[in-house]
């Protein structure tokens, strides 16, 4: 799995006639070349940092994801995020310069050059597409442009891309571009979205490409016949509940209210998948506290070998004394061999007098020469004693916590058994509605239909139903094989993350692979115990540690001489200044120690975070850019106008005391 993909590399960025970017009054026409390392946007709040960064993203995929929306499926991602897309730069680009407005790129990708340029206001059209080689400084084009259509050269770039850097197809270049190697003001966690981490898992862990678009097909498939089944459940219980109404307009009784019934319906089925969302997850989590507890027992019979091992050495000297018969038999019977004395306390103190340094009867010093080694044995037996207490009590506080989480979950088993009761309950409607006849002919004749349509609805979500399970033993196959794979690679993709993230939160961490019914995800260990809800971290620990994990990916798959490129929009904002520098630490360590490539943005408030980057980078690794060389503060921000040039200053001393 390891080096599998050749991802994109940044070389220079255009925006043309991009309104919202203005110095003194008039358009600035943006020009970035990207250099290798960290290229850092700083600025303050509301010049467009985030705009900028998702314009990049934009110009290579054709897509701004839509805030606050749960992850798509790649096959999904570029439909339900159409009308954001299209809806985005409108009022960032003034309205007269909509048409000529453009975002122009060039990347090396797997040893050649594609240049696209694409306006903001035609996202499945590209205005220009070059590929090309550089051999013997000589540029060598790979690409030759027949007079394509707008349409035709994007679907040529789509074409073209995903095959040098190994992808499937173009949705999965999205998914990894938007999902994986972006962590944009969405804040989407691949930790915590069941979907993103299950997907990005296929991608990852996958010998064959094709596969991990199978995965993402039965996914979809299933979830659609599952989604049909209950359409048609409610189909079913709209025909019951339509006899009910007619049998009632006989009898003069009250009409069932439909509206509320559906909105019951919607609502049961929601409350199921929360509720087994929920115990899926304290299921993680007691299996996580079992495995650490087995662990600790583990640990503890360890020491207490140990133990036995260090007094059996201490011992050794004195055998003479402890193994003499009438020794024995006084401990044995608890009765002084010399005196006669008796009782439990005789034990303890002949085994004291024993471990004196002389003997106890003729006051000889035993083995006086092995003194000190003695010394260091008791001391050795001491601490060994130390950690059999401190693990035992380690031990009886996760037996209290093992036991509260069982309860937990026997409580959450029962809630989701309810549930589940109701909702069969529901779809099996009122027992009590009969399909006898009325004795009105007309009232019969429109019972016997809706009965044809509540049979033939029911038949059809069971049919549904059938469709998904058929498609379960191929699903499960292939989730298989993406966790076998996940195994073989872990011994080397969980160390960078372990160490990435250490880096950041000071603390031990671990992330398994789980499976469900449903899904396979990625699940964080932290101090042994699962952590599958994002509440069960701080927001800066969230944020932070899940990009510690998109960062093991890109490291984990890039090919090592050229790495991958990040793009970050650093939510500084999460964080105290206790943080700052430990989050500069751990993405210079993404920089200079696996040889990747960062694209970030930050606030130039966040100091403490780029003055940390800037000196494990220095110039040679790190490039700062002031926001202000291409456009202008607000009234507001002038105020502060100083104290941005004084911590842009910092930084940049930062920077050149790295040589």
């Amino acid at each position: 799995m390891q080096s599998k993909y050749n991802f994109i590399k940044f070389q220079n960025i255009i925006l043309r006639n991009f309104s919202l970017y203005k110095k003194n009054g008039k358009v600035h026409e943006v020009s970035e070349e990207i250099n290798e390392g960290v290229y850092c946007l700083a600025g303050a709040n509301g010049l467009g940092k985030t705009t900028f960064m998702n314009s990049i993203n934009y110009g290579l995929t054709g897509v701004v994801l839509e805030p606050k929306r749960e992850p798509y499926s790649p096959s999904e991602i570029v439909i339900e995020n159409k009308k954001y897309t299209e809806r985005y730069f409108k009022g960032r680009i003034n309205a007269s310069d909509e048409a000529k407005a453009e975002i122009e790129i060039l990347f090396s990708v797997n040893e050649k050059f594609f240049r696209i340029t694409r306006g903001f206001f035609e996202r499945d059209e590209l205005r220009l597409l070059e590929v090309y080689k550089i051999h013997d400084n000589k540029k060598i084009s790979l690409f030759y442009s027949k007079n394509e259509k707008p349409k035709e050269l994007n679907s040529i770039y789509q074409n073209l891309l995903p095959k040098e850097i190994g992808f499937a197809n173009f949705d999965y270049f999205i998914f990894f571009q938007l999902y994986v190697l972006t962590f944009d003001e969405n804040r989407s966690m691949l930790f915590w979205h069941d979907r993103a981490s299950s997907n990005a898992l296929a991608v990852a862990f996958n010998s064959d490409p094709n596969e991990a678009e199978r995965i993402s097909d039965l996914t979809r498939k299933m979830e659609k016949h599952e989604s049909n089944a209950r359409n048609l459940k409610w189909q079913s219980t709209q025909a019951k509940k339509k006899i009910e109404e007619l049998s009632q307009k006989i009898k003069a009784k009250p009409a069932a209210d439909f509206e509320k019934l559906e909105k019951e319906y919607g609502k049961l089925h929601k409350d199921l998948e929360n509720y087994e969302r929920t115990f899926n997850n304290i299921k993680i989590e007691y299996d996580s506290m079992l495995k650490k507890q087995s662990r600790l027992n583990s640990e503890i019979m360890q020491l207490k070998i140990e133990h036995t091992r260090f007094f059996s050495r201490y011992s050794k000297p004195r055998s003479t004394l402890i193994e003499n018969t009438n020794v024995q038999l006084s401990l044995k019977n608890q009765i002084c061999c010399l005196c006669g004395s008796f009782g439990s306390q005789i034990v303890d103190s002949i085994e004291r007098s024993i471990h004196k340094e002389n003997c106890p009867l003729c006051n000889t010093i035993i083995n006086e020469a092995d003194n000190e080694e003695q010394k260091k044995l008791l001391n050795l037996i001491k601490i060994n004693d130390e950690k059999i207490s401190i693990r035992n009590s380690e031990l009886n506080n996760l037996i209290l916590s093992v036991e509260a989480k069982k309860n937990e979950l026997d409580k959450s088993e029962i809630e989701l058994k309810k549930v589940k009761r109701k909702v069969e309950d529901f779809t099996e409607d009122n027992p009590d509605i009969s399909f006898k006849g009325t004795g009105n002919k007309n009232i019969d004749a429109l019972i016997e239909q809706y009965k044809k349509q509540y049979e033939l609805a029911s038949q059809e979500a069971k049919d549904e139903y059938t469709k998904r399970d058929k498609l379960k033993p191929e699903y499960e196959k292939l989730l298989k094989k993406v966790e076998a794979s996940y195994k073989e690679a872990e011994t080397v993709f969980v160390p960078i993350f372990k160490k990435l993230a250490k880096s950041f939160i000071g603390l031990e961490l671990n992330i398994q692979p789980k499976r469900s019914e449903k899904t396979i995800k990625l699940v964080l260990e932290l101090k042994d115990t699962a952590r599958t809800e994002p509440f069960q971290l701080s927001e800066s620990q969230r944020f932070f540690l899940d990009i510690a994990l998109r960062m093991s990916l890109a490291i984990f798959l890039s090919d090592k001489k050229k790495g991958a490129t990040m793009l970050i929009d650093t939510p500084e904002g999460s964080l105290d200044i206790a943080y700052e520098s430990r989050v500069g630490n751990m993405f210079a360590e993404f920089v200079t120690l696996y040889n990747q490539n960062l694209f970030m943005t930050a606030n130039i408030n966040a100091s403490q975070l780029l003055i940390s980057l800037a000196e494990k980078c220095g110039e040679s690794k790190m490039k700062f850019r002031r926001m202000l060389d291409w456009t202008d503060l607000s009234e507001i921000q002038k105020e502060g106008e100083n104290l941005f040039q004084k911590v842009y200053s910092n930084i940049e001393t930062a920077l050149t005391q790295n040589k």
